[in-house]
C-alpha cells in the first residue's frame, strides 16, 4: 500500500489528529511516521490545523428535555450524580459539535487538500536516438515529481540511476533523487530543490552507486541530458 499517495495519506493523517485511528492501524501509522518524513509532517500539519478547533468549542448544555436520552445513549444510571452528568454531557455535546465541523471540514478536504494533483509534462528522458526510459511531470508549482517509467530500463548491478537539475549561470547540479527501474515514483521537493529547479532548463541522468551519489554531485557518467519543458497554466 502506497501511503504517500494523497488521497490515502491525507485522510490518515486527519483521522490521526482527531483520535479516531485506534488500535494497531494507529500504531502502524505512527511506526511508519518515524521513518517517513512526508507521513510525519502530514499527521503535524493535521494537529496543528484542528488545535485552534479544539480550543475555540465551548462547552454546551442541553436542555432538561434531553437527559433521559443522554443517560441512555451513554450508559449512565439514576445514581450518577447530577452534576457529573451536566460535566460530562456537556463534553459529550462539545465532541459531537467538534464531530459536526470537522466532517464538514473534511468533505471540503477531499476535493482541495487531498485532491489529486494536476500534473505538467517537465521532461523526456531518453539517450541519444534511444527509446524513452522516464517521462518526467511536476505540479504548476514544482512543489512534486512524478518519474512515469515508460521504457525498458536497463538494470546495472549496483548501481542507481540518479535525476539532477541543471540550474543555469553554471551552478552546481542539483539532485532530484533516483529514477525508478520500473513503476512509477511521487516526490515531494525541498524548498532548496524547488528554488534550484525553476532556475533550471535541463535536467541529467548520472549512474551512481546504489542508494545515489555519495557527495550530492554526479560522480558516474551522464548518460542523459533533456531540456525541460515550461509550465503553463
Amino acid at each position: 500500500m502506497n501511503y504517500e499517495r494523497p488521497q490515502l495519506l491525507e485522510p490518515l493523517a486527519a483521522t490521526h489528529a482527531l483520535g479516531l485511528l485506534r488500535g494497531r492501524a494507529r500504531a502502524r501509522f505512527d511506526r511508519l511516521c518515524a521513518t517517513r518524513p512526508r507521513l510525519l509532517a502530514a499527521r503535524q500539519r493535521w494537529e496543528d490545523h484542528f488545535l485552534p478547533l479544539a480550543l475555540a468549542l465551548a462547552p454546551v448544555t442541553p436542555s432538561a428535555s434531553h437527559w433521559p436520552a443522554i443517560q441512555r445513549r451513554i450508559g449512565f444510571t439514576d445514581g450518577f450524580p447530577a452534576n457529573a452528568r451536566r460535566r460530562s454531557a456537556a463534553r459529550w455535546w462539545s465532541v459531537a459539535a467538534a464531530a459536526s465541523v470537522i466532517a464538514g471540514l473534511l468533505l471540503i478536504g477531499k476535493f482541495t487538500i487531498w485532491s489529486e494533483p494536476e500534473w505538467h509534462a517537465m521532461a523526456v528522458l531518453a539517450q541519444a536516438n534511444a527509446t524513452p526510459l522516464w517521462r518526467v511531470e511536476r505540479t504548476a508549482d514544482s512543489r512534486r515529481l512524478v518519474i512515469r517509467t515508460v521504457g525498458p530500463v536497463p538494470i546495472a548491478t549496483a548501481r542507481s540511476y540518479e535525476l539532477w537539475a541543471l540550474p543555469a549561470g553554471g551552478a552546481h547540479p542539483v539532485s532530484l533523487g533516483l529514477l525508478p527501474a520500473h513503476g512509477n515514483v511521487e516526490r515531494a521537493l525541498t524548498a532548496e530543490q524547488r528554488q534550484w529547479l525553476q532556475k533550471s532548463m535541463q535536467v541529467a541522468v548520472s549512474i551512481e552507486p546504489a542508494g545515489g551519489s555519495p557527495t550530492g554531485l554526479p560522480t558516474g557518467p551522464v548518460i542523459i541530458v533533456a531540456l525541460m519543458a515550461t509550465v503553463t497554466g
